[in-house]
């Protein structure tokens, strides 16, 4: 038996040693390591879905986020300033501090959604549904809340 494990050893080596041949002169290649944000940044862009990612602090300003699934995402403190974020669902969101200064929230889910101390200052938030929406100490000054519940449907 001791034969048979040695030669397949072997052959296993010599199978190998083509392909690993020069990589002992090769130059070592950096890694990169990118942030667990930055990763889901760009699932969120590329996918148009990104559901309970952590977005904390991202910058996602005037980023075109249309009909994207953010559901239970961590978007506390994120910038999207001019953001479109039409018919996107933010169903019980965490957007505490969140800055929405001129972003679209047109047709929105909002249901559940925590807004404490977010900055909606001349948004778009038209016909938004937001059930249970957490809206303590929100900025909303030139905000448009046509057919909104948003401040009506928020809880403190």
């Amino acid at each position: 038996m001791a034969g048979c494990w040695l030669r397949t050893g072997w052959v296993v080596v010599g199978l190998l040693a083509p392909l690993t041949a020069g990589l002992a002169s090769a130059a070592p290649v950096p890694l990169a390591v990118e942030p667990v944000q930055t990763s889901m940044r760009q699932r969120l862009l590329q996918e148009g879905a990104c559901r309970a990612c952590d977005l904390r602090s991202v910058d996602l300003s005037s980023t075109h986020l249309i009909g994207v699934d953010l559901r239970d995402a961590d978007l506390r403190g994120a910038d999207l300033r001019g953001a479109n974020l039409e018919g996107a669902d933010l169903s019980g969101a965490r957007m505490t501090r969140a800055d929405l200064r001129g972003a679209n929230l047109t047709n929105a889910d909002l249901s559940d959604v925590d807004l404490s101390h977010a900055d909606l200052s001349n948004a778009l938030v038209i016909n938004a549904h937001a059930p249970g929406a957490q809206t303590n100490g929100i900025r909303y000054v030139g905000a448009n809340l046509t057919g909104s519940n948003l401040i009506y449907g928020g809880g403190l």
